[in-house]
């Protein structure tokens, strides 16, 4: 296998991705399962029951490729905070239950969705997914739980291009999420910001995917 055949996407909603990545699932979107995936209930949706939650979880957890619990979290941009966190609350005790790390969406909130995550999941690891808040770096990484999963937003952020130096490299993710660019884009710019070679960061970002989502 190449190297390029060998980048690993911490997220993604594309189906038809050539990558090997974590599709994250809708609802309606059972019929085929990619060969990896996540499912959660995105704090914008406000209609959602939550035994159906479980029982969508139930279901999928007999599936080798369901790796992940998310994108779950809290979003203060939409004005239902308090179902946001029951919902929350309820998906992160399903990571716990089912042993799976949380692939967090934060807008705002980190402080609130780091202490919900300790108070109801604190074995699970937490991937802040989409991170280009470089003003919050410190505090993020200052949570041993964390691992930070970047997109192609660094390739035009440059205070994300200076805060990525200070992210060890065993708490490092890459990813497109709904982005339109290329992986390996993303995967050339962060090893020459690291000072490493392509190879060199494939091989580690596949060491942590193997580690956090404990597959093979």
């Amino acid at each position: 296998m190449s190297d390029l055949e060998n980048l690993f996407d911490s997220h993604t909603h594309n189906f038809d991705t050539k990558n090997r990545g974590i599709v994250q699932l809708s609802k309606s979107s059972f019929d085929q399962l990619p060969a990896f995936f996540s499912f959660g209930i995105h704090p914008k949706e406000s209609e959602t029951d939550l035994l159906e939650i479980a029982k969508i979880c139930e279901e999928l957890s007999l599936k080798q490729g369901f790796l992940a619990i998310g994108e779950i979290g809290l979003d203060n941009r939409y004005n239902n905070f308090a179902e946001q966190e029951e919902r929350y609350v309820f998906q992160l005790k399903l990571a716990a239950r089912f042993n799976k790390p949380v692939i967090l969406h934060c807008v705002n909130s980190w402080d609130r969705c780091r202490f919900l995550h300790e108070k109801n999941a604190p074995a699970t690891t937490l991937i802040y997914h989409g991170f280009n808040k470089a003003s919050i770096i410190g505090h993020v990484l200052d949570y041993p739980k964390s691992v930070i999963s970047i997109g192609e937003s660094i390739l035009s952020n440059p205070q994300l291009q200076t805060a990525i130096k200070l992210i060890p490299l065993d708490r490092l993710l890459l990813e497109t999420d709904t982005g339109k660019g290329e992986l390996i884009d993303t995967y050339r710019m962060v090893a020459e910001i690291k000072s490493l070679s392509l190879h060199s960061l494939i091989e580690q970002l596949n060491q942590n995917a193997k580690r956090i989502f404990k597959y093979e």
